[in-house]
């Protein structure tokens, strides 16, 4: 952005996508300029994570029984890595209570329906082909599913999904 006078910011104009670039450019620069900044906000966000989606207990470093998104957990870990963008990411392994006894039950004929069934409703739970909070209507290229007529594939999102 723009410095106005006494270092105010001048919002950008022009189109959507120069203002997104622009913003994209700027933060690059702010990474790059701060990577401890980046760092901090990463800890914080990797912090969340693993304690409401995995739901462990750091202060106990042990799992919340029933509370997180894959299950109970033995335990968990991850390292973080730089890209090539000055990005950073997170690799997890996590290790499931039940796992071994999963595995032994569908390894064995008499256990293998019991234990597709649990799969399945494993599944069912923590995965999903639908967007939470996406909203069609922020997306100006939506088309119906064949792609023919741009417009129609929103309504039908918002038709079967709700607002």
């Amino acid at each position: 952005m723009a410095k106005g006078e006494a270092g105010s910011q001048i919002p950008p104009s022009g189109s959507e996508e120069e203002i997104h670039r622009e913003y994209v450019m700027e933060s690059g620069k702010i990474r790059i300029e701060n990577p401890g900044l980046c760092a901090i906000d990463f800890e914080t966000v990797i912090g969340i994570v693993v304690k409401e989606i995995l739901g462990w207990d750091g202060k106990n470093n042990c799992n919340k029984l029933g509370y997180g998104l894959f299950g109970d957990l033995d335990a968990q870990a991850f390292a973080v890595e730089e890209q090539g963008r000055k990005t950073l990411r997170a690799h997890f392994l996590l290790w499931d209570k039940g796992y071994n006894e999963l595995i032994e039950g569908l390894s064995t004929p008499e256990g293998q329906e019991e234990y597709v069934k649990q799969v399945s409703k494993y599944v069912d739970r923590v995965m999903s082909t639908r967007l939470h909070g996406f909203n069609p209507r922020s997306v100006p290229n939506a088309c119906s599913s064949d792609c023919t007529s741009v417009g129609e594939g929103i309504e039908e999102y918002m038709h079967n999904t709700g607002p």
